[in-house]
C-alpha cells in the first residue's frame, strides 16, 4: 500500500476487503476526512481519523478508541461495508457504480441515493466522489491504475453530440480581452472559457469529463492542465487543455469516450484564483502538445455550442 503513513497500510488494506472497496479508495478516503490526523476533529461533532459521528461510532465502534486508528481504521471498514450492502439493490452487477455509490451514501446518506436511485444531485456529494476517486488513483495506486468507480461520470451527459464538460458549471469568463486586476499584461488576453461550480469557493469542484472521445496527449502540471486531442471519425481533430484542475486520473496514450471523468475541477496555476475550470481548444493542426500563446488558439465557445456541450 503505497503513501499511507506511519504503517497503516495493513490496516487499510483489511478494512478496505471487509468494506467490499478497492484499497486505493479507502485511502482516499481516510485522507479526505482526516489528512491521516488520529484526532481530527469537527465543529459537528466528527472524530477521529474516520470522522466518525457519535451515535455512528457507537454502532460500529465495537467499543474501542474513536481516536486511535488500530480501532477507527477497522471500524470505517465495517461501517463502509453496512453502506456498501444497502446501495447495493440500485447498482446491480455494475461494480463502477457500487463504489461510487457507497462514497455516495457515506457523504449524504444512504437514503438520499435511495431517493435519487444513484448519486444524488448535490455539488458537495459529486465532488466528494469524483475526488477520491481521482485521489484513489493519483496517489495510492501502484502504476496509478484507474480504481473501480473511476471510469465515467454518472449523471446527465445531455442530448447533444458532445457534453458539458463540467456537469453543473456556469460560464463565468469568455474568449479573448479582458482587464483583471494582478494579471500581467500578457495574460489579459483570455485563450479560453472559464466555468466554475456554484459555490465552489478554493475548494476542489465538480468532476471534469471528456466531452467527446478523446486522446490524452499531455500535461501542464504549473497550470494544473491536461491536453488532449479528439480522438473519433466524425470531428476535426481537435486539440484541448482543461486547465486549473485540483487533481487527474488520467495518463499520456489513454482514450477517454465521452463522460468520462478527466479530473476535479481546482484552483491550481501561476495566479491566486478561486475554483473553476479554463478550458482551450486548438485548431486540428496544433501539436500534440501545445500551450496558449503558440498561434493554435480558437475560441471554443462557438464549437461547444454547435455540438450541445454549452452548460444549461
Amino acid at each position: 500500500m503505497i503513501n499511507v503513513p506511519n504503517g497503516w497500510g495493513p490496516l487499510v488494506e483489511e478494512a478496505a476487503k471487509t468494506a467490499g472497496l478497492p484499497v486505493s479508495v479507502a485511502a482516499a478516503q481516510l485522507k479526505q476526512e482526516s489528512n491521516w490526523d488520529p484526532r481530527a476533529g469537527s465543529s459537528a461533532g466528527a472524530q477521529g481519523i474516520a470522522q466518525f459521528m457519535p451515535d455512528t461510532w457507537a454502532a460500529y465502534g465495537e467499543g474501542g478508541d474513536v481516536t486511535d486508528p488500530e480501532d477507527a481504521i477497522p471500524a470505517y471498514g465495517r461501517y463502509m461495508a453496512a453502506l456498501r450492502n444497502e446501495v447495493k439493490p440500485l447498482a446491480g452487477d455494475d461494480a463502477d457504480q457500487l463504489v461510487r455509490l457507497t462514497l455516495a451514501a457515506y457523504n449524504a446518506g444512504p437514503g438520499a441515493v435511495a431517493q435519487h436511485k444513484g448519486v444524488p444531485p448535490f455539488a458537495e456529494t459529486q465532488r466528494y466522489v469524483a475526488t477520491i476517486l481521482d485521489g484513489g488513483q493519483i496517489e495510492f495506486s501502484p502504476g496509478c491504475e484507474a480504481p473501480t468507480g473511476g471510469k465515467a461520470w454518472d449523471g446527465d451527459l445531455g442530448d447533444g453530440e458532445w457534453t458539458a464538460p463540467l456537469p453543473g458549471g456556469k460560464f463565468t469568463s469568455g474568449y479573448g480581452r479582458r482587464n483583471v486586476p494582478g494579471v500581467p499584461e500578457w495574460a489579459q488576453n483570455h485563450m479560453g472559457l472559464d466555468f466554475a461550480t456554484p459555490g465552489a469557493g478554493s475548494r476542489p469542484g465538480g468532476p471534469v469529463i471528456a466531452p467527446t472521445d478523446l486522446r490524452i496527449t499531455g500535461f501542464n502540471d504549473t497550470d494544473g492542465c491536461v491536453i488532449a486531442k479528439v480522438d473519433n471519425d466524425d470531428d476535426p481533430d481537435f486539440g484541448f487543455a482543461f486547465c486549473h484542475l485540483n487533481s487527474w486520473g488520467v495518463k499520456k496514450g489513454q482514450k477517454l469516450t465521452r463522460g468520462d471523468v478527466i479530473g476535479t475541477e481546482g484552483n491550481r496555476g501561476q495566479f491566486g484564483m478561486s475554483t473553476h475550470l479554463h478550458i482551450e481548444i486548438y485548431r486540428p493542426d496544433a501539436p500534440d502538445v501545445v500551450f496558449p500563446y503558440q498561434g493554435f488558439n480558437i475560441d471554443p465557445q462557438p464549437i461547444l455550442r454547435e455540438k450541445g456541450a454549452w452548460p444549461a
